[in-house]
């Protein structure tokens, strides 16, 4: 394993990691990795998206019925692999929610997820991580982590579970020169914006005020962005760039944001002015 990285054991019972690098774990440890991961991105993406789009999914703005996902950054990869596994299954395999069924009938489209990373030691460390179960037993892990850490700068990684076609899109270099080659060719086209870099103290630059600008390009209008971060700069850079920022409260993780450009209608939200 690469010595900048060292693995941590999370509150409930996931791995997560320390970066020496950035001087933080990828993972509140206190929240758990797979919990943080569930109740601050996978859950109230999906439960936005099943409200604007069908209940399956079935209503996706485009005739490929292609749901598109930008993960910032791939870091050990939970959000991108969290949410193929509840898609595939179409649930989360916690108890915690009521209805832990969050699509009718698993998702029978694509999903394209698009994702940097800078880090490129983090790719020789993710095959020796010990996944949860949920994301084992569901995806072709091995060969995924695999594929990713021999690839060069820009690859390409398909798959198909079920009736669910995915593709992830890994760049391994900066994050803004990655957006801003996405905002030519795909700009308004994400309905899924995982927000989930290192903190605003340690990497700045991936939550200013224009950086939350060139989201703004990139979401789609109905989309939604999520982000574990309550900081009030951030909150005021991305309403300065137009969006619309929620507070949101979670069961067994600490509070976090919803961003859009649209009012969203979910419980558990307060928005901030």
């Amino acid at each position: 394993m690469d010595n900048t990285i060292s693995f941590r054991q999370s509150a409930d019972g996931s791995m997560s990691a320390y970066n020496a690098k950035f001087d933080e774990c990828y993972h509140s440890l206190k929240d758990g990795a797979l919990n943080e991961t569930l109740y601050k991105h996978i859950y109230p993406s999906l439960a936005h998206s099943v409200g604007c789009f069908g209940d399956a999914l079935e209503n996706l703005p485009n005739t490929s019925n292609t749901l598109c996902v930008l993960d910032i950054c791939f870091g050990l990869g939970y959000n991108t692999l969290t949410l193929l596994s509840t898609l595939a299954k179409g649930q989360i395999p916690q108890q915690q929610i009521p209805n832990r069924q969050i699509l009718k009938t698993p998702f029978k489209g694509k999903v394209k997820i698009y994702s940097p990373e800078i880090d490129e030691n983090v790719f020789r460390t993710l095959r020796e991580l010990a996944y949860p179960p949920f994301i084992c037993e569901t995806l072709p892990l091995e060969e995924i982590l695999k594929h990713f850490e021999s690839a060069r700068q820009v690859s390409q990684y398909d798959g198909k579970i079920g009736d669910m076609e995915f593709e992830i899109y890994l760049y391994k270099g900066d994050t803004l020169v990655f957006l801003e080659n996405l905002k030519r060719d795909l700009c308004g086209e994400f309905h899924i914006i995982f927000q989930d870099a290192f903190s605003p103290k340690k990497n700045p630059t991936l939550w200013s005020k224009e950086y939350f600008a060139l989201l703004y390009h990139l979401l789609h209008p109905q989309g939604i962005i999520t982000t574990y971060s309550q900081s009030r700069a951030v909150r005021e850079n991305a309403i300065n760039a137009g969006f619309r920022v929620y507070d949101y409260k979670a069961n067994n993780v600490r509070g976090s944001s919803l961003i859009s450009k649209e009012s969203l209608n979910l419980e558990k939200l307060k928005e901030i002015k």
